[in-house]
């Protein structure tokens, strides 16, 4: 083992065609912050801890999303009215919301690039 210690995820790059129309979904949609957009990339945040989550989005010619890899999940706190908001956007809904043993409420929505993302509501039983 080095001599180094990870910190924290600095960053999760989204690579996307059009920065702009990811940047209005994100936050018109999705409602995360925009820190900062130059035109080829965007800063997003997610929270107001003292640590917040940052997303970067980055303008390449052809994004490629799979369905295998790592994924992007969000917390939210309902996550039928998140689907209803993707569903008047130009996001697409994969799975809508389903209760899972684990304690939370799922549904899988695409953002405009085709990126898979998981929506969860945490459930009391």
């Amino acid at each position: 083992m080095g001599n180094f210690k990870v910190k924290r995820i600095s960053n999760i790059v989204v690579p996307v065609k059009s920065v702009k129309a990811a940047s209005d979904f994100y936050t018109k949609v999705l409602g995360l912050y925009e820190d900062y957009n130059d035109g080829h990339m965007a800063g997003l945040r997610i929270g107001e801890a003292e640590h917040p989550y940052h997303i970067l989005l980055h303008v390449i010619d052809e994004p490629e999303p799979v369905e295998k890899g790592v994924v992007l999940e969000l917390e939210v706190d309902d996550v039928e009215s998140a689907v209803k908001a993707v569903e008047n956007s130009e996001g697409k809904v994969i799975q809508y919301p389903v209760e899972r043993e684990w304690g939370v409420k799922e549904a899988v929505i695409a953002d405009l690039d085709g990126y898979r993302i998981w929506l969860v509501e945490p459930i009391s039983k």
